[in-house]
């Protein structure tokens, strides 16, 4: 059987090992305390073409960075997830597999203007930068805006400025309301929903053929022609881990507004949906994969690896984890 690296959009192949790592822990060990013997998860980068010592080097980041915290028993180093980075991670999964179940909206803004000196640049370039982290659209230089009330994260973004505005200097508005028919137009400015469709678009040129190769797989698989099981899992990982760390790019650079301002949306709901096909079909075998390599450095630890999927998180209540 041809290998299922071909099924990789190119680029992707050179992926950062850090990312990398932080994906296959987000999907493969969600929540959980117990650390990982170093040299699993070399093993597990090893998949991705990431050298050993390019993979220990990615580790080491990873926990000098907070993400990690080492242990050691005898000779062995292992690495767990923080108990804050477990927090991190499980609010970016429920982003990555909730954020598109459709949340209602009021019609109304938090609009931020601000006008600063300019001896205060530094102060404007950090509290412009929060703004953006935050989720608020530029619709113009020193006016901000965002769909819902978000007065405590503007105070929570003043709070943490080295040299906040003065008096005066900032005003913020709660409950606001744009005329008829001009909500869809600003946003569309504001928040650059035409490039973010364009990177939707760019998604999807990227990886409905690969949708259409496993789909392929699966078909040789029901004749028998698929090869041996493990090489297939092991292909199977490389796609699905890549896959998600590109949705996850994606998302985390979207905005993220309500539908009443992104139309029908046709780029999200077709990149969405090629997503989720691959992403849900391959877990599985994936985590077969996973489980694989962690079995021999600890029997008890790969009986605890487990994987999500969208339509899990789509049935699940509001609230609970999937």
């Amino acid at each position: 059987m041809r290998s299922a690296d071909h099924l990789l959009p190119r680029d992707q192949q050179g992926a950062r090992s850090q990312q990398l790592l932080i994906v296959l822990l987000g999907d493969y060990w969600h929540l959980r305390p117990e650390p990982i013997p170093s040299a699993a998860l070399v093993t597990l980068l090893e998949l991705f073409d990431v050298t050993p010592a390019g993979a220990r080097a990615a580790v080491q980041r990873l926990a000098k960075r907070g993400f990690l915290v080492t242990t050691r028993t005898g000779r062995t180093t292992s690495y767990a997830v923080s108990p804050m980075s477990q927090e991190s991670v499980d609010a970016h999964v429920q982003l990555l597999f909730r954020s598109h179940i459709a949340q209602p909206w009021d019609g109304t803004w938090s609009v931020v203007g601000y006008s600063l000196r300019e001896d205060q640049r530094s102060t404007r370039n950090a509290l412009r930068e929060r703004l953006r982290q935050s989720g608020f659209g530029n619709v113009h230089d020193g006016l901000w805006i965002r769909p819902g009330d978000h007065r405590r994260d503007v105070d929570s973004i003043v709070r943490e400025l080295s040299t906040p505005p003065e008096a005066g200097q900032l005003t913020v508005f709660v409950g606001a309301r744009l005329p008829d028919g001009q909500d869809s137009g600003v946003s569309r400015a504001a928040f650059g929903l035409d490039e973010r469709d364009a990177a939707y678009r760019d998604f999807v040129r990227r990886w409905e053929p690969v949708a259409a190769g496993l789909e392929t797989a699966e078909q040789a698989a029901a004749r028998g022609d698929a090869g041996p099981p493990a090489h297939r899992d092991a292909d199977v990982l490389r796609v699905r881990t890549s896959v998600m760390r590109d949705w996850r790019e994606l998302r985390h650079a979207d905005p993220m507004l309500p539908r009443a301002l992104t139309g029908d949306d046709a780029p999200f709901e077709r990149a969405l949906a090629v997503c989720s096909a691959i992403y849900d079909a391959t877990g599985p075998a994936a985590e077969a994969a996973f489980r694989r390599i962690l079995r021999p450095h600890s029997a008890e630890l790969a009986d605890l690896a487990s994987h999500h999927t969208f339509r899990a998180y789509a049935e699940a209540p509001a609230g609970e984890r999937a």
